[in-house]
């Protein structure tokens, strides 16, 4: 119900008549496939969690979407991901210059929608809310630069760090899949600065979990399952936990090789390579590994949200919240 509400929103607000200066077909590429909604619901469960109106919250939860709209639209692009929502990604079907371009369209959409959204909340909710979408947004460009410089300055897969990995993934991923959409929730239904501030605690652990699960996905699963591109980590020779454990446990030779695939950019790197690789990853328990440090954060984000919401009374609502933050090491696509 709600994700159809967030996606007619989206729709209103989406540039159409005449004249039209923009390819339609361009600029809701994205849009128009939806999606999974997961960041919006994360907005939308948290409001309704700490006694919000859901309808001041659905706007918001629009301009969360619109965001990961125009994210992918060029994350794509960067990543080198030819699939995305199980069709072909922008820069694939349309020209790559046209796709960035029509990614910065709904950016502009979504900065419009953010605006509408301050003036409904009011001065004081507006406020608040403005500037922690905005913070969200710019660390999630932060992540962005981080996760880049690692896959493209960093060539030797020995010399990356567990600190860099998670640096990457909290300011790429954890604020902004995880706990900057609850907290977003938690200020529009009026929570104050330290309750908002408190979902970090159990937020953190819960967004790295969820990107140490969206990594080993990307090895283990199915185009028609996730729906995107799969081993474009390898590919892009993006530094993940996975590979960091790899690196610890290979024999000197297959060391050897992995150094040598990564260091080739992603167009030489052949389906044979990139099935070397993802077969080491299975042979020494890298993923498994990488599992059981999802597990081990969800439960630390788990344990963190009792403590942390103790004063809320039982309800279905706060069970539903509770059951999310599993989801993030459990979850299939």
């Amino acid at each position: 119900m709600y994700r159809d509400r967030v996606y007619a929103i989206l729709c209103e607000h989406m540039p159409k008549g005449e004249p039209k200066p923009f390819n339609e077909g361009m600029v809701r590429c994205y849009v128009d496939r939806k999606g999974q909604y997961r960041r919006p619901s994360y907005l939308l469960l948290w409001a309704k969690l700490y006694g919000g109106n859901i309808d001041d919250a659905m706007l918001p939860a629009a301009v969360q979407q619109a965001s990961e709209d125009y994210f992918l639209m060029h994350d794509d692009w960067m990543d080198g991901n030819a699939v995305r929502r199980g069709g072909p990604a922008a820069h694939v079907m349309y020209d790559p210059a046209y796709a960035i371009n029509a990614g910065n369209v709904v950016h502009m959409v979504m900065w419009g929608m953010a605006k509408e959204a301050c003036d409904t909340l009011g001065d004081e909710r507006g406020k608040r809310y403005f500037a922690k979408l905005y913070d969200m947004m710019l660390v999630t460009h932060q992540g962005q630069y981080l996760d880049l410089r690692l896959t493209k300055e960093v060539g030797d897969i020995t010399k990356f760090t567990l600190e860099d990995y998670y640096a990457s993934i909290h300011a790429k991923s954890a604020y902004y899949s995880v706990y900057g959409p609850m907290q977003c929730g938690a200020i529009i239904a009026g929570a104050d600065d330290e309750t908002a501030g408190s979902i970090q605690e159990y937020g953190t652990p819960c967004g790295n979990a969820f990107q140490i699960k969206d990594d080993i996905l990307d090895c283990l699963s199915t185009v028609e399952t996730l729906g995107k591109s799969i081993g474009t980590d390898v590919r892009a020779g993006t530094k993940t936990i996975i590979l960091w454990h790899a690196v610890q446990n290979a024999s000197t030779g297959t060391l050897e090789r992995l150094r040598t695939i990564y260091s080739k950019s992603p167009s030489e790197k052949t389906d044979d390579e990139i099935g070397f690789v993802l077969n080491t990853f299975k042979e020494l328990g890298s993923m498994e590994y990488a599992q059981g440090e999802a597990d081990r954060l969800v439960a630390e984000a788990s344990e963190k949200f009792e403590e942390l919401t103790k004063d809320i009374p039982e309800s279905q609502l706060k069970s539903m919240a509770r059951d999310s933050i599993g989801v993030s090491a459990k979850r299939n696509v």
